[in-house]
């Protein structure tokens, strides 16, 4: 249920996260008008104090969530940045040990990162990776493995082989491991309780006492209300699909245009 609404676009999870607790106030703040109860004469201190201590432990967990989850969807983008790195480091050297070589290797990179964004990333993937990902890929490392062939037909490139080989070795085990990773998410409990403490926070508010003009009660209210929702749609765009998916189709986009656009060997 979770991963579906943190799929919904980023205006409907927002209107949402907003809608819920100001559709729980308006009620609530209509009732106390209704029921007459004044600042004066009412025992409200310990409403006061429970508004506290609710609004202090939902802002505690709150940041202990973003903190998680920020770490986690960077970790990701780090890892593909990794990954990418070890592209750009292989077509440096093919240019300097083979440059016939650098179009083809340069063609299948942009086919790679355009199969990855594809089916990797715009998509969620299975584990392990995507089946045409992984196939393009594959031709990528053939055109390593003739790049290899050729050094090692002249005794003087032995150290240029071993370069060669480490930076393949590397891709591979970078592959492997973004295929292989957890995506950062939102832990369900976690998420639960925090919703939990966010709805208590915004009736608790709604709860206090009316101030001496109703238009203050309805501001303190619909504020927290608002701020609580803005607060939690935060949470819930750093945890979505398209936060995570928009960075890293950004990074993918700029290294095709880069490979694009420099000049046939």
């Amino acid at each position: 249920m979770l991963e579906g609404f943190l799929a919904f676009p980023l205006w409907l999870i927002v209107l949402i996260s907003i809608g819920v607790p100001v559709l729980l106030v308006i009620p609530v703040v209509k009732a106390i008008f209704n029921a007459r109860i004044q600042a004066e004469g009412d025992d409200t201190e310990g409403l006061v104090a429970v508004f506290g201590f609710i609004g202090t432990a939902f802002t505690l967990l709150l940041a202990f969530i973003i903190v998680n989850v920020w770490s986690d969807q960077v970790s990701s983008q780090n890892i593909l940045f990794d990954e990418i790195t070890t592209l750009e480091s292989i077509i440096v050297e093919t240019r300097a040990f083979d440059p016939k070589l650098v179009p083809a290797v340069k063609g299948l990179t942009i086919k790679y990162l355009e199969n990855v964004r594809k089916y990797e990333v715009d998509t969620t993937p299975p584990v392990g990776g995507d089946p045409r990902a992984e196939a393009a890929f594959e031709e990528l490392l053939e055109e390593f493995k003739i790049l290899v062939r050729d050094l090692k037909s002249d005794d003087e490139t032995a150290t240029e082989v071993q370069i060669v080989l480490e930076e393949e070795k590397q891709l591979i085990h970078d592959r492997q491991n973004r295929v292989n990773s957890a995506s950062g998410s939102l832990d369900g409990m976690t998420t639960m309780v925090c919703i939990i403490l966010a709805l208590l926070t915004v009736l608790t508010m709604a709860l206090l006492p009316v101030p001496s003009r109703r238009w203050i009660k309805w501001v303190q209210s619909l504020g927290v209300a608002i701020s609580v929702g803005l607060v939690m749609s935060l949470v819930f765009y750093i945890a979505s699909d398209d936060y995570t998916r928009k960075a890293e189709d950004d990074l993918i986009k700029r290294v095709e245009q880069a490979l694009a656009l420099e000049q046939p060997e």
